[in-house]
């Protein structure tokens, strides 16, 4: 197929990903107060912007790429795990992952993120809930275990041409709605 079919960006990433048009250029989260708050859409070049970012955090973490993962946050970005403040700024990105180096060992982590909700979107700024899922491998290739499941609140803030996070949140599963 030589012919260019008028395929955008973001016609393919619905198609990869298996979203609808209609959920793409559908409506985000109701704001922080309440269910019936006046909802805002949001650009689809946007979602997919962060949505990629959240990627590429995954990546960066379970290839144990320190510069990678310092590039996903702002140069004073916090990344906060159960309550408590990990990395506060680019620099503890490769302490970070040291740490998690020794709890993971020979094991493969993937950090699988799926079901964003965007809410509080100005332009410039949208917290994205989404949860997370992550497999545990077994180094033989044997058995693959749950090591944790959870969720993100990820506030995303844009800084040039894409979105970074300014901070992230790591939560345990506890059945409660965030939004």
């Amino acid at each position: 197929m030589t012919e260019n079919m008028g395929l955008r960006r973001r016609d393919l990433a619905i198609a990869a990903s298996g979203l609808s048009l209609a959920a793409m250029a559908g409506a985000t989260a109701a704001q922080a107060g309440g269910r019936d708050a006046p909802r805002r859409r949001i650009p689809a070049d946007d979602r997919l912007d962060m949505i990629e970012l959240m990627g590429r955090y995954a990546w960066a973490y379970d290839t144990m790429n320190a510069e990678a993962l310092a590039a996903t946050f702002t140069t004073d970005g916090v990344l906060e795990v159960f309550g408590r403040p990990l990395v506060t700024d680019r620099s503890g990105f490769a302490g970070f992952l040291a740490t998690a180096a020794e709890m993971r060992k020979d094991r493969g982590w993937q950090h699988l993120t799926d079901h964003h909700i965007f809410a509080d979107y100005d332009g410039t700024r949208c917290t994205v809930y989404s949860y997370y899922v992550m497999p545990e491998a077994d180094p033989s290739g044997g058995d693959v275990d749950l090591r944790a499941i959870g969720y993100y609140i990820s506030h995303c803030v844009r800084q040039g041409d894409g979105w970074l996070f300014a901070r992230r949140q790591v939560l345990r599963w506890d059945g409660k709605q965030p939004f």
